[in-house]
């Protein structure tokens, strides 16, 4: 198996088992390029090997014919990445997952909290998947690979609703995309989920303060989300100030007597923006693909040029 990689050295091929598995990659990788330790992305938006994966074999990743991206470890701190989820990282503030975000509500003595999701590429499955704990048939939640299963299971299940016109692509394509983990969910598969879970899912734009709400006035239950434009995390209620532990959050509330809890998530949103400039402009930053010359501005351009071409090294241009 033939496989590209580019790193801070340059550029080159690598060759390894057909049956290879990631530990085995790390290692050609590391003694190719010269680096103790490496960390290697694969796959758009880009995502890292971990090491729960090192004995998973590369085929079943699908990394035939891929292009790697290789990152010393000891560059990561300081690293200018090249992908929107990383121009997300470096335009949030720093640690704001420990800053315990919240705002009180004095109407029930408790207050709204930021749940932050891990900056994975499946941040919109986590985030819905925790506000369904508790509905059946999986009480404990839902997983982002369960929930990537329903809403594909709801598109084939659908063809003249999802068609290919729809999908901007056919949907056997669409849904082998989407099983994938480092594939990004959106308003479609929120649209799917609201319907499959009979629930109200209210998300808030933190740059906009605006408020799309899927299914609305079809349902009695809804849950809150926050959108950073390319990130989603969960909003909870808890009523024990600094609670760390998620098992007693209360995620989803009526639709009928929950309106002054949206109001309060815009407020959070606010503070988010102007305190901590947590979101992305995605319709601004300007990038190029180091495969092929290509520059574009802003996030659709970006997708499109990566679905149109299976190119994944992107670079954002950074003002100078």
């Amino acid at each position: 198996m033939k496989l590209r990689y580019k790193a801070p050295s340059g550029g080159g091929t690598i060759e390894v088992d057909d049956a290879a598995t990631v530990a085995q990659l790390l290692e050609t990788v590391k003694s190719t390029t010269g680096f103790a330790d490496v960390t290697v992305k694969y796959g758009w938006p880009p995502q890292a090997l971990g090491p729960d994966q090192h004995h998973v074999a590369l085929q079943t990743l699908g990394l035939q014919r891929e292009s790697l991206t290789v990152v010393p470890v000891e560059n990561l701190p300081t690293e200018v990445s090249a992908t929107p989820q990383a121009v997300q990282a470096s335009k949030s503030a720093p640690g704001i997952k420990d800053q315990n975000i919240s705002v009180l509500i004095p109407e029930s003595n408790s207050s709204l909290v930021l749940r932050v999701m891990p900056d994975d590429n499946s941040c919109l499955f986590t985030a819905v998947g925790g506000a369904l704990r508790g509905l059946p048939p999986s009480p404990d939640g839902y997983t982002p690979g369960m929930l990537r299963r329903i809403v594909t299971d709801h598109i084939r299940s659908n063809p003249s609703k999802f068609n290919a016109a729809v999908l901007e692509s056919s949907p056997d394509a669409y849904c082998t995309r989407m099983m994938r983990p480092d594939t990004w969910g959106g308003a479609m598969e929120l649209g799917i989920l609201s319907e499959e879970f009979n629930l109200e899912i209210c998300v808030v734009d933190v740059k906009t303060g605006a408020v799309i709400r899927y299914g609305e006035g079809n349902y009695d239950m809804r849950c809150i989300m926050v959108y950073s434009n390319i990130h989603y995390d969960r909003i909870a209620e808890i009523f024990v100030e600094g609670q760390e532990e998620m098992d007693f959050d209360v995620t989803r509330w009526a639709v009928e007597t929950s309106d002054h809890l949206i109001t309060r998530a815009q407020e959070m949103c606010k503070e988010l923006k102007e305190k901590h400039q947590y979101f992305t402009d995605t319709s601004a930053f300007v990038v190029t693909c180091n495969e092929c010359g290509w520059i574009g501005q802003g996030e659709q351009q970006l997708i499109k040029h990566a679905r149109d071409t299976g190119h994944s090294d992107i670079t954002e241009i950074k003002d100078k």
